[in-house]
Order: C-alpha cells, then sequence, then structure tokens
C-alpha cells in the first residue's frame, strides 16, 4: 500500500493526465487535444542528414481530426554529430 516506486509512478500518471484534460483542441475546444505521434529526422549539425532524434510532434483531436505540427520540440534544429549514423557509425 505505501510503496514508494509505485507511488511516484501514480504521481507521475495522475499529472500527465491532468495535463491532457486540460489541452483543449484550437478547433472544436474539446479537451485531450495532444501529442500522438512524433517524426524523427532532425539534422546532423555536421554533415546535414536526418538522425533519429525528434523532428516534430504531431498533436491531435479525436473528435474533429484536427491535426497540428509543433517543429523542433525540444528547442533544437540540429542535432550532435555523436547521434548521426552517418558521421558516428
Amino acid at each position: 500500500m505505501f510503496n514508494p516506486s509505485r507511488m511516484n509512478v501514480i504521481e507521475n500518471v495522475t499529472k500527465k493526465l491532468i495535463n491532457k484534460i486540460n489541452s483543449y483542441c484550437p478547433q472544436c475546444s474539446i479537451p485531450g487535444f495532444g501529442i500522438t505521434d512524433l517524426k524523427k529526422g532532425l539534422a546532423c549539425s555536421l554533415c546535414g542528414s536526418p538522425t533519429n532524434s525528434t523532428l516534430s510532434f504531431i498533436y491531435s483531436c479525436q473528435k474533429c481530426d484536427y491535426i497540428k505540427e509543433e517543429m523542433y520540440p525540444h528547442k533544437k534544429t540540429t542535432e550532435d554529430p555523436m547521434y548521426c549514423d552517418y558521421c558516428n557509425p
């Protein structure tokens, strides 16, 4: 009943649920607008090749099917060559 690691997991999931409930669709104003997918392919800063790092998040509404793409969600426009399959095989 008083398992600290379990309680931390429940706390984190509860916070995520609250954030999703408080996120409204810009088109139909229904709660639950959130990240449903992501696109990989952030460019390497050295060679420009796509990496496996996140390029964008895809948000969608389950009611009206509105979709929004947020580019560079981690505020990075290029990735370190350390994560590039071409520069660092």
